[in-house]
């Protein structure tokens, strides 16, 4: 798997600057943050005892107004040892600031209890909403989702690798399927090496899915059906995704009110 280096670095700077910002310029929501919490349930804790340690964040959470797209991912498919659920908080940079201050001040209570049942990192993403092309603040409930990390190609442009993401939508939309995709790349807090030795990849493809009809529709067509040509094509052409995972999803906060 290919380092992520000073020149990818360099690379993904641009394409956050440029590629895909002005791509997203025309419809949907800019690029937001991507929180993402890895944590490790402490010894004799157990997903219930999560659930109950959230009752104090949820009640700060209301306290606050608190208007990110959260939510829980616990392993469907996923052997990576470490971790065994994350936390995502998506929400415009510009909201960020004042969310972390609000939590710091008011939020200890909130953190002790999630202290008390698990260890959690957290890390710094960029998301970019691929599909629909709707703000996150309006997405739909998903109860799935599929993760493949990926390097764009040697011999692959930035450009050349949009225009087939374009023309991806574009085909999404003509069948309207019901998934969402997003695309996000490191910001802060990733290592470049994980701690099951893996390096980091450039940028990951996350497709939520609706139901498990949705999702388990979509490998048939990847094995079976018409998606098998264009998915080899597109692992052959501009990409090398070689990690994917895939996770329940529990939809902790909706947004209440559109975001800037």
């Amino acid at each position: 798997m290919r380092k992520f280096t000073i020149a990818t670095c360099v690379m993904l700077l641009s394409l956050t600057q440029s590629v895909f910002a002005d791509d997203h310029a025309s419809a949907g929501s800019d690029v937001v943050a991507m929180q993402a919490h890895y944590c490790a349930l402490k010894e004799g804790k157990d997903m219930g005892d999560v659930n109950k340690a959230l009752g104090t964040w949820r009640k700060w959470k209301e306290q606050n107004n608190y208007n990110a797209w959260t939510v829980e991912l616990t392993p469907q498919f996923d052997i990576s040892e470490g971790y065994d659920f994350y936390w995502l908080n998506f929400l415009p940079f510009s909201d960020m600031a004042a969310v972390l201050d609000a939590y710091a001040s008011t939020g200890a209570n909130a953190q002790a209890a999630i202290d008390s049942v698990a260890n959690c990192k957290v890390a710094l993403y960029a998301s970019r909403l691929r599909y629909p092309m709707v703000d996150e603040s309006d997405l739909a409930e998903t109860s799935v989702v599929n993760i493949d990390s990926c390097n764009m190609r040697d011999d692959v442009d930035m450009r050349t690798l949009m225009e087939r993401h374009d023309q991806f939508v574009a085909e999404s939309k003509d069948a309207n399927a019901d998934y969402l995709w997003n695309i996000v790349w490191p910001m802060a807090g990733v290592p470049q090496e994980a701690a099951n030795g893996e390096m980091r990849t450039d940028f990951a493809n996350m497709f939520w899915f609706p139901n498990l009809s949705s999702q388990w529709a979509t490998f048939d067509s990847e094995v079976n059906g018409e998606l098998r040509s264009a998915r080899r094509t597109y692992l052959q052409s501009f990409e090398d995704c070689n990690d994917r995972n895939t996770y329940n999803v529990k939809v902790l906060n909706k947004p209440n009110r559109a975001w800037n």
